[in-house]
């Protein structure tokens, strides 16, 4: 069975089924940066693994090691794509710490950062076992790396991605077939606006079927740890059951636009301006450039609006004090407002 056909069947194996419990916004210590939904082209997203309890019982990392599969699928640009990830042995061998009874592993982002272009996103976890000197554990290390680089560099890959995540998703099905992969429990969630679902940040956690009927009021958050109990200040690390507590996080900016292609534009202009004296064509030249980026940062898929609007502000800031300096004003020609005048002056002119 294929990892999105196992994805879609979760409904009908009860057996696989987990407790999968949305925590109140306030229950965190983020409630502030929660509160409100998502909207198309103003925000970004991220999901992420925040925290993952294995028990001991399993006798993990002696008989059988863990794997976690995510899929997220969300529009990107102008089309619909799958991200696939995997948290295997090369990540949770660094991030692990044991804990009484069991082991941690904690924070890893497994989608994002990206504009929520509208539409739907669909989150897909689960939580997997495999034979730790199976002969497919080669095989599993070399996709995890590659699902790794895919999900980190969706920018600049977006023109070869679904034969990227073909290829992941592809390896990822072989895992699922082999009798060595054993999925344990997992769930498919599926945020749609459009079928009137509330669509916005928070924290989410999927444990393993028990006898127990958790409160889901008890479940706080903190620091992106698990805790239960009656009320925050005597709530306790929950350690109960395995479980993966994972977040939809919102955020108005990234930090990471030096990676993006619209940065390579602006970097273009910077070079223009590697001169000792800036003459009038050359201005005319990098206004005209300033124009091309303005249109290329507002139809970037991975800009939101708002930020886009920030940032070309903030370019067009910079390149006119490069320019000042640099410019014979006193030479330049003058000339009665023209059409290209008044656009500029909507883009902020020098």
């Amino acid at each position: 069975m294929g990892l999105k056909e196992f994805f879609k069947n979760l409904a009908g194996s009860p057996a696989m089924l987990p407790y999968l419990i949305r925590i109140p916004n306030n229950n965190s210590d983020d409630a502030e940066e929660l509160a409100g939904p998502f909207e198309p082209h103003q925000h970004y997203f991220t999901v992420r693994i925040n925290e993952m309890y294995l028990s001991e019982r399993r006798k993990w990392f002696k008989e059988i090691e863990p794997m976690v599969v995510s899929l997220c699928t969300y529009i990107y640009g102008e089309q619909e794509i799958d991200n696939p990830f995997i948290v295997g042995r090369s990540l949770i061998e660094n991030k692990i710490k044991n804990v009484p009874e069991g082991m941690v592993f904690n924070d890893t982002r497994v989608a994002g950062i990206h504009p929520y272009s509208g539409g739907r996103l669909v989150v897909s976890i689960v939580l997997c076992q495999y034979a730790s000197k199976d002969y497919l554990a080669n095989t599993l290390e070399f996709i995890e790396k590659i699902a790794g680089v895919f999900s980190e560099n969706i920018t600049t890959l977006i023109g070869n991605y679904l034969k990227i995540a073909n290829v992941v998703i592809g390896g990822i099905d072989k895992l699922f077939d082999s009798s060595a992969v054993k999925p344990l429990f997992g769930f498919r969630q599926e945020f749609d606006p459009d079928a009137n679902d509330h669509f916005s940040p928070g924290y989410f956690v999927m444990i393993d079927k028990s006898t127990e009927n958790w409160n889901p009021e008890y479940f706080f958050v903190k620091e992106n740890r698990l805790f239960y109990g009656k009320d925050v200040a005597t709530a306790k690390p929950f350690r109960q059951d395995e479980y993966v507590l994972y977040s939809l996080t919102r955020s108005e900016d990234r930090g990471d636009v030096n990676i993006l292609p619209v940065w390579q534009s602006y970097n273009k202009i910077l070079d223009e301006l590697k001169v000792s004296e800036v003459s009038e064509d050359l201005k005319a030249k990098i206004k005209g450039m300033l124009r091309v980026l303005n249109v290329e940062m507002r139809q970037s898929p991975d800009l939101t609006q708002p930020h886009a609007q920030k940032l070309i502000a903030q370019y067009i800031d910079e390149v006119g004090k490069l320019i000042e300096p640099k410019f014979n004003w006193g030479a330049a020609v003058k000339k009665q407002p023209d059409f290209w005048d008044l656009m500029d002056s909507k883009i902020k002119d020098f």
